[in-house]
Formats: structure tokens, sequence, C-alpha cells
């Protein structure tokens, strides 16, 4: 675990990347003596996380999937996982807000700072630690740069934005002085529970901005970029469409309705 921890490091890994890495690892760790060779107790350790989401499990499996790779390249051992299957992630639309929710969200903020702050997360469905990491530096006449999961990414951003953020401190500032992650994240809570908001995190208005881009005509390739998804099959996820939009284009498109109107017409 240790070299493999040390070799990812060099590779370039992330710390938050080494840190799920060894997370996962340990867990295993405290199940078994030794390492398992058998795809039955590495099947055993996946079957009993109990309570965890599709994406979770499909994570467990991808990072034991890369770790007992390397561990035969390196050292010329059997390699398990390549006999268990891929977990099913089950597709899953992101809760999102409706756009009278949102008007009721922005309405929620009671300073500057907030309404920059939600301003900016729903202008370009930045991840609330890549808002939190903004500097003025960063921030060019229409795009800004961020460090996301998947390296440095250039956002547009329009100039309702920039109006909202003039005079703002960066990195964002409280009474106590420089925001950490965490008060960041109590922030854009308490503006969605003002607005009558119980679902979800500040992740929910990243949800809504994909939503709602593509909704407005906005392209999915695009959306990728903006949000910075390694893999496009992340961002079709937003492109499902609302029960309410699926009845209105049923009612518009349906062969009933079209051959009744053309025989009524």
């Amino acid at each position: 675990m240790t070299a493999f921890l040390l070799a990812r490091r060099a590779r370039g890994c992330r710390q938050k990347t080494l840190t799920w890495y060894a997370t996962i690892l340990n867990a295993l760790a405290r199940r078994q003596i030794s390492l398992p060779a058998a795809p039955g107790d590495l099947e055993t350790f996946l079957a009993e996380l109990h309570q965890v989401s599709d994406e979770t499990r499909f994570a467990y499996w991808r990072a034991l999937r890369t770790f007992y790779h390397w561990t035969a390249t390196r050292y010329t051992v059997a390699n398990p996982m390549l006999a268990i299957e891929r977990p099913f992630r089950r597709r899953r639309i992101p809760p999102s807000l409706s756009e009278r929710e949102l008007l009721n969200v922005m309405a929620a903020a009671r300073s500057g700072r907030d309404k920059a702050l939600l301003t900016l997360l729903l202008d370009t469905g930045l991840r609330i630690g890549e808002a939190h990491s903004l500097t003025w530096a960063r921030i060019g006449a229409e795009v800004l740069t961020v460090d996301g999961k998947v390296g440095e990414r250039e956002v547009p951003y329009s100039t309702y934005t920039r109006w909202a953020m003039l005079g703002i401190d960066l990195p964002w500032r409280g009474r106590k002085g420089p925001l950490a992650l965490n008060g960041m994240q109590q922030a854009v809570r308490r503006c969605l529970r003002r607005a009558g908001i119980t679902r979800g995190s500040c992740h929910i208005l990243r949800h809504t901005f994909a939503r709602l881009y593509l909704r407005a005509g906005g392209d999915v390739f695009s959306l990728q970029r903006i949000m910075g998804h390694a893999d496009i099959a992340t961002t079709r996820i937003y492109a499902e469409l609302e029960m309410s939009d699926v009845i209105e284009r049923h009612h518009r498109y349906s062969p009933v309705v079209q051959l009744l109107e053309k025989a009524a017409g």
C-alpha cells in the first residue's frame, strides 16, 4: 500500500486522490490480514459496503482495479480484479432547483458576498471548492481559471456575475477573516434553508446550472468543458428531461395528436 501510494504521488496524483486511495485500501486492510488474492474476498468486501451510492461502490471498485493492476505489474502476481465485474451504476437524475426556487434562493442572500457567491455558482456551475480557491488574479475579462479535479480549466462567466462580484474580497472573507471551505458551504446552505430548500447541499446549484444550461439550448460538449467532466457520460446525465418537459413534448408530437389535428384541419 505504501509503495502504491508513493507511486501515485510520483505520478502527480493530487492529495485528495491519494487520501481517497488510502481510505479505501485501509478499509480493505482492516478486513484482511494479507493482500486478498481471490476474487471472492474482494467481492465480499464490495458487497458489504452498506448504505453507499452506486457511484461510491463504483469508485471503490475502480480504486481496487488500479491498485491491483499496479501490484500485478510491479510484483508479477495474479490480479483477481480481472475476474470481478464492474458494479452497476444505475442512472439517477441529480436533484436540481426550479426557476422559482432559484429566485427564492437569490432573494435569501443577506449580504453582497452571499449574493456574489450564489451568482457565481449559478452562472458557472463551479464546484464549491473551485469557487473557494478563486482569486482576482485568476479572473479575466470573460473567463476565470480554476483548479478542478482534472487540472486547470477556463470557465466563461457573464457580465452579471462580474457586477455582482465588484468590491468582493477574494479569497472570500467573513467577519473573522478568510472563509474556510466549510464556512462557504454553510453560507450557501443558509440561503437554501431560508428559501425553504431542505434537500441537497450546495452542489445542487451545480446540478441546477447544468440542467438549465441544456434546457435553454446549450450543448453537452460545451457543458462538459465548462464543468470539467473527464467523461462526457457524466455530462449526459443532465440531458434527462423533467416530466413536465416530457408531457409537453408528448402533447406536441404524439402521433394521435398529429393525425387528429390534420384531420380536423
